[in-house]
C-alpha cells in the first residue's frame, strides 16, 4: 500500500519535496506580483511628486518675478501702477520663453471679478499673440468643455491664487493637458500666471520610470535566483532526512515488534491481576455492606431502647399502682379496668414501634414511587425519642407532593444515618440550643434534600475525608467510619444521585441531589 507504514518515509520525503517546489512557485509568483504592485504604486507616487514639484516651481517663479518688480521700484505701489506699461513690456520681451517646453508667463487685466463675456483683457501671452489686448470671456471652455477661466477666477476671489488643470493649445498647435498657477497682483489689478504641460512632466517621469524598472527587474531576478537556490538546498536536505528517517523507522519497527510481544505478555498478566483485584474489591464491598447492616441494626436496637424507655417506665408505674391498691384492698373493678386499658395502649405503642423498625429494614430491592414527606416522617418518628432525650429541636420544611421512583428503604437508611451523625455532633460539641433542620424541595428539574445542624462544623482536612471508608472522628468504641461511606455508595451507585457535604463554624450541611426524571 502506498500509505503503508513501511512507505511512510518515502511518502514524507516525496510530499516534502513537492511542497517545497509548490511553495517556491507560489512565493515567486506572489513576490513578482507584489513587486509589480510596489512599482506601480511608486510610479503613481513619482507622478504625483513630479506634478507637485512643478506646481511649487510655478508658484516660486511667479512670486520671484513679483518680488523683482517690487524691488525694482522700491516697493512703491504708486510708482508700480504708473510703470504698468513698462512692466508689461519687460515681462513680454525680457523674461525667457522656452519654445520647446511652452514655458511662458501670461497676464490678464481684471475688469469684472464676477466673470462674464468681458471679465478680463489678455495683456501678455507669447503663445497667443493674436489675443493680446482683446477682451476675453470667463465662459470659454477647453476642448473637454471645462471652463478653466471661471475656475481660476473663483480661486482668486476666494484665496487670491489658484491652480487649474485644463487642456490648451501648445506652440506646435497640438492640444495637451496643462497645469497653470494664477496669482492676483492687486497693485496692478493683474492676474499673473504661468503654466507647464503635463506631457513635458511625463518625459521626466518616463525617464525615471525606466531607471526604476531596471532596478525592480534586477531585484526580482536576484530574489528569484535565491528562492530557487534555497529550494534546491531544501530539496536535497529533505531527501537526506527522508533516507535517515526511513532507516530510523526500520529500526523502530523492529523494536516495536519486540515491545509488542512483551506488552502482550504483560497485558495477559495484568488482566489476570485486575480480575483478581475486582473479585477482592467485591468481597470487601460485601463485607462492608454486611458490617454496615450490623452497625445499622445496633443503632436500631439503641433507638428501640430509647423509644421503649418511657412506656416501660409508665408500665412499671401502673403495675406498682395496681399492687398498692391491691395491698390496701382498694383494687376495684373500675380501677382495674382503667389501669388495664392504660397498659394495653402502652403495649400497642411498643408493638407499633417494632412494626416500624421491621418495615424500615425490609429487604426490598425493587424501585417504587414514594413521597419524600412520608418517607422522611418515618425517619423522624424513629429518631424522635433520642432527639427529645438530648433536647434537640428538629425543624422541617418539606415540599408537598415531592416524589420519586427509587429505593425507598435505602434512602431512609441514608437520612437516618445523617440525622444520627448530626445528633452525635451536637451532643459532642455541647451546643446550648441544638437543632437539626431537614429541607426537601425541587429546583431546575432537580430534587434537593438538606440535613443541616448548628454544631461547630468540621475543618477542611476532615471534610475531604469524611466519605472515605474507616475514617471517623469519633472514639474507637463509638464509630466505625463506614456509615458515610455506605451512604455515599447507596445514593450515588444504587440510586444514581449525589451526596455532598459542606461545613463552617455555623454547622455542617449534607446535601442529597436527584434528577427529577
Amino acid at each position: 500500500m502506498i500509505f503503508g507504514y513501511k512507505n511512510i518515509s518515502k511518502l514524507i520525503m516525496t510530499t516534502t519535496i513537492l511542497l517545497i517546489m509548490l511553495n517556491t512557485v507560489i512565493i515567486s509568483l506572489f513576490y513578482y506580483k507584489n513587486q509589480l504592485n510596489i512599482h506601480e504604486n511608486n510610479l503613481i507616487k513619482l507622478k504625483y511628486e513630479k506634478i507637485q514639484k512643478q506646481k511649487d516651481n510655478l508658484k516660486v517663479d511667479i512670486q520671484t518675478m513679483i518680488k523683482m518688480i517690487e524691488f525694482k521700484f522700491d516697493y512703491d505701489q504708486d510708482l508700480i501702477r504708473k510703470e504698468a506699461e513698462y512692466i508689461k513690456r519687460w515681462i513680454k520681451e525680457d523674461i525667457a520663453f522656452d519654445m520647446s517646453k511652452s514655458d511662458y508667463v501670461f497676464i490678464y487685466e481684471l475688469i469684472n471679478r464676477k466673470g462674464g463675456d468681458d471679465f478680463a483683457r489678455l495683456l501678455v501671452n507669447p503663445n497667443r499673440p493674436d489675443l493680446e489686448g482683446k477682451l476675453i470671456s470667463s465662459n470659454y471652455t477647453d476642448i473637454q468643455g471645462y471652463a478653466f477661466r471661471k475656475r481660476f477666477l473663483d480661486g482668486i476671489n476666494l484665496d487670491g491664487e489658484a491652480f487649474v488643470r485644463y487642456s490648451y493649445e501648445k506652440t506646435d498647435d497640438s492640444i495637451a493637458e496643462k497645469i497653470s498657477y494664477f496669482y492676483y497682483y492687486e497693485p496692478l489689478n493683474w492676474v499673473i500666471a504661468k503654466g507647464v504641460y503635463v506631457d513635458d512632466i511625463q518625459q521626466d517621469i518616463d525617464y525615471e520610470n525606466g531607471i526604476l524598472e531596471k532596478h525592480v527587474n534586477m531585484q526580482i531576478n536576484q530574489n528569484l535566483f535565491f528562492f530557487l537556490f534555497f529550494s534546491v538546498i531544501a530539496i536535497i536536505m529533505a531527501f537526506i532526512i527522508g533516507k535517515k528517517l526511513q532507516q530510523i523507522i526500520i529500526n523502530k519497527d523492529r523494536r516495536v515488534k519486540n515491545t509488542t510481544k512483551a506488552l502482550a505478555n504483560f497485558n495477559r498478566k495484568l488482566d489476570l491481576r485486575v480480575k483478581q483485584a475486582i473479585e477482592k474489591n467485591k468481597e470487601q464491598e460485601r463485607i462492608l455492606t454486611q458490617k454496615s447492616k450490623f452497625i445499622a441494626l445496633g443503632e436500631m436496637i439503641s433507638l428501640i431502647a430509647h423509644q421503649w424507655r418511657q412506656p416501660i417506665s409508665e408500665l412499671n408505674a401502673i403495675v406498682m399502682n395496681v399492687k398498692l391498691h391491691h395491698d390496701l384492698g382498694k383494687l376495684d373493678k373500675e380501677h382495674m379496668d382503667k389501669k388495664t386499658s392504660e397498659m394495653e395502649k402502652l403495649l400497642d405503642f411498643m408493638s407499633t414501634t417494632i412494626d416500624d423498625f421491621r418495615t424500615f429494614f425490609k429487604p426490598d430491592k425493587q424501585k417504587e414511587k414514594f413521597y419524600f414527606k412520608d418517607s422522611l416522617h418515618r425517619v423522624f418518628k424513629i429518631t424522635s425519642a433520642t432527639l427529645i432525650e438530648n433536647k434537640i429541636d428538629l425543624q422541617t420544611n418539606i415540599q408537598e407532593d415531592l416524589c420519586i421512583k427509587n429505593y425507598q428503604n435505602e434512602f431512609e437508611q441514608v437520612v437516618l444515618n445523617l440525622i444520627t451523625n448530626a445528633k452525635d455532633a451536637l451532643v459532642s460539641d455541647g451546643i446550648e440550643k441544638p437543632s437539626i433542620h431537614v429541607e426537601a424541595y425541587e429546583q431546575d428539574q432537580k430534587i434537593f434534600i438538606k440535613v443541616k445542624d448548628n454544631a461547630k462544623g468540621m475543618n477542611k482536612e476532615i471534610i475531604e475525608k469524611i466519605f472515605d471508608p474507616y475514617f471517623t472522628t469519633k472514639e474507637e468504641a463509638e464509630g466505625t467510619g463506614i456509615g458515610l461511606y455506605m451512604a455515599k455508595l447507596i445514593i450515588e451507585k444504587n440510586m444514581k444521585g449525589k451526596l455532598s457535604a459542606q461545613s463552617s463554624e455555623d454547622g455542617s450541611c449534607f446535601m442529597i441531589t436527584f434528577n427529577k426524571n
